[in-house]
């Protein structure tokens, strides 16, 4: 699927309200997904848990979102997130096998994000796993764009590596590790941006 065939989020929002329309939904479930997986392992979900609460999720918003209300002025992710957290709870729930497990979970530390007044702490997790998705949801945009060469230096700079560490090991000029540097954060700052606007 090309990354450039996303619209804004108004207008994907919109879009996937028509459950006959499968290549809209295709785009959603291709950008939402991955964030989907990151915030079930954030909640310490193992990975088959996670895909199975992935799917449910998934099923759920096919059937609400011809009812949904875009509010422009709200965030559809918070709206997401208590999605989520909800199936989640629902998941434990009911499967009866995992009575047990359910019974630790209420006793640990990694149950804050299903009690029944911990929305906030889930969303601040989930916003944190937001800006980590966006983030490299935007490199990898970029990869396409720019030199091999600029993405390496710039993470090796990320990394932690010093400009003279860099030159030596990739045989780069000192001051083109700045610039090619300077670069990547302007370009990746505007790919998050843009991101941002089309599917916060």
């Amino acid at each position: 699927m090309s990354k450039d065939s996303l619209n804004t989020r108004f207008t994907l929002l919109q879009r996937i309200c028509d459950q006959h329309d499968e290549q809209s939904w295709e785009e959603f479930v291709f950008y939402y997904e991955k964030y989907l997986y990151m915030v079930c392992l954030g909640c310490n979900f193992n990975h088959h848990d996670s895909k199975e609460i992935i799917q449910l999720v998934l099923l759920k918003l096919w059937k609400k979102l011809p009812d949904f209300n875009y509010d422009k002025n709200k965030r559809f992710r918070s709206w997401l997130c208590r999605v989520t957290r909800n199936t989640a709870m629902d998941y434990f729930r009911k499967n009866q096998r995992r009575e047990k497990s359910l019974e630790k979970a209420f006793e640990s530390e990694h149950w804050i994000y299903y009690k029944e007044d911990s929305l906030h702490e889930m969303e601040a997790m989930a916003e944190k796993e937001w800006k980590n998705y966006i983030v490299n949801l935007a490199l990898e945009n970029l990869r396409s764009k720019i030199s091999d060469k600029m993405v390496e230096v710039f993470l090796a700079l990320e990394s932690g590596k010093s400009a003279t560490e860099i030159s030596s090991e990739m045989d780069v000029p000192r001051n083109t590790v700045y610039v090619y540097q300077k670069r990547m954060q302007t370009k990746l700052s505007e790919e998050v941006r843009r991101l941002s606007t089309e599917l916060s």
